[in-house]
């Protein structure tokens, strides 16, 4: 049986606009994964926010390239000077 509803699809996380595409959460993930094995998350909320901001602020201004995003949002947590990485 096919739905008359239409699948929606689900960011996993809360990004703060509207518009929404699965590039930014799957940067997002690429990113955290990183940083996460690089012992970069220790203070995990505040760096998915931190890294997240980043994703949000250039998706803003145009970019749609999955690495490009996914390296903004990692060099903007290791340019936090390691604020974020002890516990």
């Amino acid at each position: 049986m096919i739905s008359k509803h239409p699948t929606l699809v689900r960011p996993m996380y809360p990004w703060p606009f509207g518009e929404f595409d699965n590039v930014m959460d799957d940067a997002l993930d690429i990113a955290m994964d990183y940083l996460i094995r690089t012992d970069q998350a220790v203070k995990f909320r505040e760096v998915q926010t931190l890294a997240a901001n980043a994703i949000a602020d250039a998706w803003r201004a145009g970019v749609r390239s999955r690495m490009r995003l996914t390296n903004l949002a990692i060099r903007t947590v290791e340019k936090s000077g390691g604020q974020l990485r002890n516990g």
